[in-house]
């Protein structure tokens, strides 16, 4: 995917004044100032920016060397590099900033410099704290108090960053499609997964409670998933409502779940999914194809979809349409 077709779907402003883009990026992002150190002469920025249920994600390039400062913030931020590189002066720490060299993070309160070359572009995922806490409290089980805040460095565990771009892109290529869009309730899978990635990937006050072994559900909790899998396989299934369901914690529930039936809540879901998808194409309507039960039952990638039904039944789904037609 080339950098300047990201979010090309959702554009958000093209200047080449720097009060311009100032003006733009100073209630999205806490922007005080910007400066142009060889007098902006090639300056062309291109905004684009897509705001979903959970998440804020932007694409931002600008033609030439810029200088930006961020006064402090009231939200969770992680700045992704792709293409070209730079400085950031974030919280007392310098940072150099290149392409597949992961993401800055900075959460409320943060204050920073940013200082790019004239390659430089970036994908930026933003989201509020309470966004974050409802997730964090349903992983842990417990509330967010004290508040959620992030005590690493601002660059994130570098296991982790890779895969989180790699969701990321991921994302952006399904929401800039023309046509053969996801279901809504896949990409709303997808945008809880990007807010789990970066709890996972960048050190904050609750980190501990995210590793180790957790204490295991009851079976009656490891029921009660099953159930509300069942009841609402057509439908996005979060975390959180896994573990309200179940009434015991994400990470509780995952463990005794992988015990019990091994694998995750999430795969089981994919089986029922599964199941569905053979129901529908066993007993298809005339406008019916493959590629249609695939994004009803919930599978973002075909390939991934055909896949997985020839493992679980041992044909493809193209000829389980054939044999009932």
């Amino acid at each position: 995917m080339e950098a300047s077709a990201l979010l090309r779907n959702y554009p958000a402003i093209r200047t080449n004044a720097p009060e311009e883009l100032q003006d733009w990026l100073r209630p999205i992002f806490s922007v005080r100032s910007i400066d142009m150190p060889e007098g902006g002469k090639a300056f062309q920025s291109v905004l684009n920016h897509c705001e979903l249920p959970s998440i804020a994600l932007t694409y931002a390039r600008y033609g030439s060397p810029l200088q930006a400062q961020l006064s402090q913030n009231d939200y969770f931020v992680q700045g992704f590099p792709i293409s070209g590189s730079g400085e950031v002066r974030w919280n007392r720490h310098s940072l150099l900033v290149e392409e597949l060299g992961g993401g800055i993070a900075g959460g409320p309160g943060s204050e920073g410099m940013f200082v790019y070359g004239p390659t430089f572009a970036h994908l930026i995922l933003k989201m509020s704290p309470a966004v974050l806490a409802r997730k964090l409290s349903a992983m842990i089980g417990k509330p967010v108090d004290p508040p959620l805040q992030l005590t690493g460095r601002p660059n994130a565990n570098s296991r982790f960053a890779a895969a989180q771009l790699r969701l990321l892109r991921f994302l952006v290529g399904e929401l800039d499609r023309d046509e053969d869009m996801l279901p809504a309730n896949v990409i709303a899978e997808t945008e809880q997964a990007v807010i789990v990635a970066y709890l996972m990937a960048n050190e904050h006050n609750y980190s501990k409670w995210l590793e180790g072994t957790p204490r295991a559900a009851a079976p009656w909790q490891v029921r009660r998933a099953v159930d509300y899998i069942e009841q609402n396989w057509d439908q996005s299934i979060t975390v959180e409502a896994l573990a309200e369901a179940a009434e015991t914690t994400a990470r509780s529930l995952f463990y005794l779940f992988h015990r019990t039936h091994g694998i995750s809540p999430m795969a089981y879901v994919g089986r029922v999914r599964l199941r569905y998808a053979r129901a529908m194409l066993s007993n298809p309507t005339s406008e019916m194809n493959v590629t249609s039960v695939g994004f009803s039952c919930g599978f973002s990638n075909l390939g991934h979809f055909a896949r997985k039904y020839y493992q679980a039944f041992g044909e493809h789904p193209s000829d389980t349409l054939k044999s009932y037609r």
